[in-house]
C-alpha cells in the first residue's frame, strides 16, 4: 500500500472483500466518476493494519475527508482512527450488513452515497468505547450475539445482508445457555441471568436488527439490551421481534440508557465491537460524545417524542428481582 498524498482533498480507502466481492464492484464504478480528479485519491488496503494506517496517515496529512467503500468492520476501523480529529468521514456502503448507513440514513445506492460522502453537510456524533481503547460505531455485544457474530463469518461467499447472521443464529442457538451476569449502567445495575448483553450506539446491527429502537448516535448515551434466560424457542422469538424493535416490551428483555456500561461475567464468554471479535478483560464502556464527523444526509438523528419508559426502557418485567437503581 502506498503512501497518503496530503495535496488531496479527499482520500478514498477501498476494502474490495467486502460484502463478498461487492467492494470491489461498487469501487469499480465510483472510480469511474473521480477518476482523474486530482482533489480525490484512493488507497486499497491489504489489512486491517493497514487500513487503520492509512486513516491514521490522513488525519496527519490534514487531509479533510475520508471516504470508505466498505462494510461495518471497515469504518469501524477507519473511525477509530478518526476519532476527535478535524478529518471527516464519508461512507459508501459495501458490505453485507451496513447498519452504520441505516443508523446514519446514508443511501445504500452508491451513487446516491458518494454524492453525501463529497457533500458539504456534516453531523457530529458519539461512538462508543471499550476499556481497552478500541472505538465502535454501532454496538459491542457479549454472549449470544457475539457467537453468532463468529458463526456468520464462516459462511461461504455470496451471502449478504440479514441471511449470515440468521444462518449463525441457527447455529449457535442449539447449544448456548445463558451466563451469569452483571450489568452497570450509570447508577442502575442488572443482576441475573442473560443470553446477551449488547451496548449500542445506534439503532441498528447484525443486518438490521432494530437492537436499542430509541437509540441516538448523538445523545452521548449508550441504550443497553439484556436478553435475560428467555430459553432457546423464545429466543428465536426474540430475534423475529427485534427487526421490528418490538422486543423491548418483551418481559424478559431489560433495557437501560447511560454514558457508561460495564459488564461483569463468570466464566468464559465472547464479546465483539461493530462484529469484530474483543478480549472479555474489556468489558467496560463509554460514550464518546461528539467523537466524529460524517459526512450525512440533512436529517438522520432519532427523533424521540414519546416518553422512553413507555416503550420499554427501565423496565425489568419479570426480572424485577434482579434488577435495581443504585
Amino acid at each position: 500500500m502506498r503512501g497518503v498524498d496530503s495535496a488531496v482533498r479527499a482520500l478514498f480507502i477501498v476494502n474490495p472483500r467486502a460484502g463478498r466481492g461487492a467492494g470491489r464492484k461498487i469501487w469499480e464504478r465510483i472510480s469511474r466518476r473521480v477518476g482523474g480528479n486530482r482533489l480525490f485519491d484512493a488507497v486499497i488496503p491489504g489489512s486491517s493494519a493497514e487500513t487503520r494506517q492509512a486513516a491514521a496517515d490522513a488525519v496527519k496529512a490534514g487531509i479533510g475527508r475520508v471516504i470508505v467503500v466498505g462494510g461495518d468492520g471497515t469504518l469501524a476501523a477507519v473511525a477509530g482512527e478518526l476519532a476527535f480529529s478535524a478529518t471527516t468521514l464519508g461512507v459508501i456502503p459495501a458490505g453485507t450488513g451496513n447498519d452504520f448507513c441505516r443508523n446514519t440514513g446514508i443511501p445504500r445506492q452508491p451513487d446516491a452515497a458518494l454524492e453525501i460522502a463529497i457533500g458539504s453537510q456534516t453531523q457530529v456524533i458519539d461512538m462508543g468505547q471499550a476499556a481497552g481503547g478500541q472505538y465502535f460505531l454501532n454496538a459491542a455485544g457479549i454472549g449470544f450475539d457475539a457467537e453468532v457474530a463468529a458463526a456468520a463469518s464462516a459462511f461461504p461467499a455470496g451471502l449478504g445482508g440479514t441471511l449470515p447472521y440468521l444462518l449463525g443464529a441457527f447455529a449457535t442457538i442449539s447449544r448456548y445457555k445463558p451466563v451469569p451476569v452483571v450489568v452497570t449502567v450509570d447508577d442502575q445495575r442488572y443482576c441475573g441471568p442473560a443470553m446477551l448483553v449488547v451496548a449500542a450506539n445506534g439503532r441498528c446491527y447484525g443486518g438490521g436488527m432494530q437492537v436499542a429502537p430509541l437509540a441516538d448516535p448523538g445523545d452521548g448515551q449508550l441504550d443497553v439490551c439484556i436478553a435475560t434466560d428467555v430459553g432457546r424457542v423464545g429466543l428465536l422469538n426474540l430475534i423475529r421481534q427485534a427487526y421490528a424493535g418490538r422486543h423491548i416490551r418483551h418481559p424478559r428483555v431489560v433495557m437501560l440508557r447511560g454514558a457508561s456500561v460495564s459488564v461483569a461475567v463468570e466464566g468464559a464468554v465472547r464479546a465483539h465491537l461493530d462484529g469484530e471479535p474483543l478480549p472479555p478483560q474489556s468489558l467496560t464502556f463509554q460514550a464518546r460524545r461528539g467523537a466524529l464527523s460524517v459526512a450525512t444526509p440533512l436529517q438522520f438523528r432519532v427523533a424521540v417524542e414519546r416518553d422512553w419508559a413507555e416503550l420499554g426502557y427501565g423496565r425489568f418485567g419479570s426480572s424485577a428481582s434482579a434488577f435495581w437503581s443504585e
